[in-house]
């Protein structure tokens, strides 16, 4: 049974990871697309439609804990899972991800296993 392909938004500022995380989810089967800053990724989210975004916290300009808060209340892309992905890992970072909408939080460095574990999971709909 093949798996659908995914769309899913990478949103970092350090060029190394999103390189490494587009090299890692496209081995995968996933179409990535991606963003540097937070109005990019705004931008890009109303032309690529992805399926889900996983974004950064600690950007210039428009950090990911706004990014988060524009997606989630807006009725065109409410519904796209949030993944936030940071070096930050203090209790009160998480709730704050948690309270600006987003579905889940991972933090760096990270295993692949459970990155792909947590898209898989945030977007399968049997």
């Amino acid at each position: 049974m093949n798996m659908p392909k995914y769309k899913v938004l990478i949103v970092d500022d350090e060029p190394d990871i999103v390189e490494t995380l587009s090299f890692m989810l496209q081995a995968r089967n996933f179409d990535v697309v991606t963003a540097s800053d937070g109005f990019e990724a705004l931008s890009k989210v109303k032309s690529e439609r992805p399926d889900l975004v996983l974004l950064d916290i600690m950007m210039p300009g428009m950090d990911g804990y706004d990014v988060c808060v524009k997606l989630k209340t807006d009725k065109e892309t409410k519904n796209i899972p949030v993944v936030m992905l940071t070096a930050r890992g203090e209790n009160e970072a998480v709730i704050r991800a948690h309270k600006a909408g987003a579905n889940d939080y991972i933090v760096k460095p990270f295993s692949l296993p459970t990155l792909v574990s947590k898209l898989n999971k945030l977007l399968y709909k049997p």
